[in-house]
């Protein structure tokens, strides 16, 4: 293997979610416009991309899909239990 190659397969693909690996429709990756962005109108809370190592992170977006089960599994962790 080259090491042109070796490279490649340590750069995450921009259009893929770093947590669980499908695409995650960043349309600024995409080459359109930022602002139609769906991550525009998200509201991103803190900790959701703890979960995402160091050295990958401001690669590529998480996902919608990402997003929603990390404020679901958060919203479940503050309810009181009965």
């Amino acid at each position: 293997m080259s090491v042109e190659q070796n490279t490649n397969k340590m750069t995450p693909d921009v259009l893929v979610c770093p947590l669980c690996g499908e695409a995650n429709g960043c349309s600024y990756a995409a080459g359109r416009p930022h602002p139609e962005c769906w991550c525009n109108q998200a509201v991103f809370p803190e900790g959701v991309f703890d979960p995402i190592p160091a050295e990958q992170r401001r690669k590529s977006c998480i996902c919608k899909t990402c997003l929603d089960a990390y404020k679901k599994k958060a919203e479940q962790e503050e309810e009181p239990h009965s």
